[in-house]
């Protein structure tokens, strides 16, 4: 924590919910067991891996409707037994962001506060959206969301001191990216040269009857030709909502956008070298060049390390990375414990995300078997952490006024 911050302790936070976050932690216990409700929803779900695995092993050995009955037979004990489970998931996750969660965010709403070194306090006032988002218009204007459509949750909005911020849980592989023509051109070379490979290998394999074989390859995959359109459709809602729920569930990248007090003329980003492709946009010389940007030689060895840097004003770029900026977004960086981490600004906003392989601030299995102490322990410190990032970049110091 920055040492000019003061928030609550959490063991003071953990008095207020302790209560809730014991009987939730007793109340999902068994999706972590494999004895009675947890065995009967996860021995479905582990034959159906089974049978989709043999049905993969038939298809490779030429029994194709063997193949595609293990694949009937597979989804239909996998997906209703999964689909129990991430609902059960989801409705302890929405009651986790209720009675733990947002009391967390209102102790250090009551709380929270900073003193700059002039000895100016700044609190905090945040409001919690377990569902929210951080706007469309807002978010695209970062310049290095990949898919500023993806699915978001977990949003906190408010200020701190003087300085007005956004933060969310981006869900990136909920993204949908639309291919460039150069991309779709790339993934259909790959395609012929994945086919090439297949019909080379059927040659050395089965020599002058390879496309007999590749005949039979081609007829296994026409099988679904025969199954009803009703049946394909409702297979497809379903997996659509298996896919939503994962999602749900899956890895974060949490976004953190803050008014920096001066409308920027210039538009300048830190990108991660170590990239994220359906997260984090990226830039080539001809790319940002389209965009008025060009490279921006980064003196500090940490954030030389960790990002590549484009500008279009390498003055005001050079003055909006101050020495004491670059420091906090290493420290911050080496504190996420995550290389993949986008920094901009752009009118008058500074945004940083921090793509993540795990769920943040969100309900997990409480493995410790502690009353949820620990998981709630995790969230408020991460909490702690982001909601500080107005105080550790100095954004509350003011270096510019708007014009």
């Amino acid at each position: 924590m920055h040492d000019r911050i003061s928030a609550p302790d959490f063991d003071t936070v953990w008095t207020k919910i302790e209560k809730q976050a014991g009987e939730l932690s007793r109340s999902t216990a068994w999706m972590g067991s494999w004895s009675g409700k947890g065995l009967l929803l996860g021995l479905p779900a582990v034959l159906g891996v089974v049978l989709i695995f043999v049905a993969l092993l038939s298809f490779f050995l030429g029994a194709p409707l063997f193949g595609l009955l293990c694949v009937v037979v597979g989804l239909a004990l996998m997906v209703p037994s999964v689909m129990v489970g991430l609902r059960h998931h989801k409705a302890a996750s929405d009651q986790h962001a209720q009675e733990v969660v947002t009391p967390m965010i209102e102790a250090l709403a009551e709380s929270m506060s900073a003193t700059s070194s002039t000895g100016q306090e700044a609190k905090l006032q945040a409001s919690f959206d377990p569902q929210g988002g951080i706007p469309l218009g807002v978010l695209s204007r970062s310049g290095f969301i990949r898919d500023p459509k993806a699915r978001q949750e977990d949003f906190i909005s408010g200020t701190f001191g003087d300085t007005q911020f956004m933060l969310s849980d981006v869900k990136w592989q909920s993204s949908e990216v639309e291919l460039s023509d150069e991309s779709k051109a790339r993934l259909e070379r790959k395609k012929q040269r994945e086919e090439r490979a297949n019909n080379r290998r059927l040659r050395e394999e089965h020599g002058r009857h390879w496309r007999y074989y590749k005949d039979r390859q081609q007829r296994a995959g026409s099988l679904l030709d025969f199954v009803p359109d009703s049946v394909k459709n409702t297979v497809q809602e379903k997996y659509r909502e298996f896919e939503a729920m994962t999602e749900e569930a899956g890895p974060s990248m949490v976004m953190f956008a803050a008014d920096f007090h001066k409308d920027f003329s210039s538009t300048t980003y830190l990108l991660p070298r170590k990239t994220e492709p359906r997260a984090i946009r990226n830039f080539t010389e001809d790319s940002a060049a389209g965009d008025g940007l060009e490279p921006m030689e980064l003196e500090d060895p940490g954030i030389t390390k960790r990002f590549t840097g484009w500008t279009s004003d390498q003055v005001e770029a050079r003055y909006l990375l101050s020495p004491e900026l670059m420091l906090a977004i290493s420290d911050v960086a080496d504190r996420m414990g995550s290389e993949r981490i986008a920094v901009s600004f752009s009118g008058s906003w500074m945004y940083f995300a921090v793509v993540l392989d795990e769920d943040r601030f969100s309900f997990t299995l409480d493995t410790d078997d502690d009353g949820g102490f620990t998981v709630a322990k995790a969230i408020y410190e991460d909490l702690v952490t982001f909601l500080s990032l107005v105080e550790h970049f100095n954004l509350n110091t003011r270096i510019w006024s708007k014009a």
